[in-house]
């Protein structure tokens, strides 16, 4: 058995590694992980801590990868019933946005790929759907350019107006 960790190239709080699975080949490894029970679950939509759990599920997610080997994170969670906002969310794990299928950390590489790169070439580079990538470099620059600041602003200038035209 060897004494190698890997538990260092993740430095996620809230969960812990379970146990790793790495291919013959090397191509990809499976990881799986599940909240780490030190941690009192925290909403996702409202971030105030909640006792009562309503399930649990599970849930594969595309991480980052080591080297040339793709990695699979499959994710044991639980679903909380919110007290505050008393909705059904999912555990906030610092890992995963709810609704996507990749690591907050891949999302943030892609979207910094996506600066210099197109979003095609980004998919093929990270191995992920083009569809993916949009949605997550879209998402990323709605977060950042989304609501202009209308602050101070006193003076709303037009350039052109069009009279009479088709």
């Amino acid at each position: 058995m060897s004494v190698l960790s890997i538990a260092p190239y993740f430095p996620f709080r809230r969960i812990k590694i379970v146990e790793q699975t790495v291919f013959p080949n090397a191509s990809e490894a499976r990881i799986k992980v599940e909240p780490d029970k030190r941690f009192q679950p925290i909403c996702h939509f409202c971030g105030q801590k909640a006792t009562v759990v309503h399930s649990w599920t599970q849930r594969t997610i595309r991480d980052l990868n080591l080297a040339t080997t793709r990695v699979w994170l499959t994710c044991r969670y639980r679903k909380l019933f919110c007290p505050h906002c008393h909705v059904v969310s999912i555990e906030d794990l610092e890992l995963f946005h709810p609704y996507q299928r990749v690591t907050n950390r891949l999302a943030f590489y892609v979207y910094q790929l996506c600066q210099s790169m197109t979003v095609t070439e980004v998919a093929q580079h990270v191995g992920l759907d083009w569809k993916t990538v949009k949605n997550i470099d879209k998402m990323h620059l709605e977060a950042e350019y989304g609501q202009p600041d209308y602050k101070g602003l006193r003076i709303l200038a037009v350039d052109e107006i069009a009279v009479r035209k088709g």
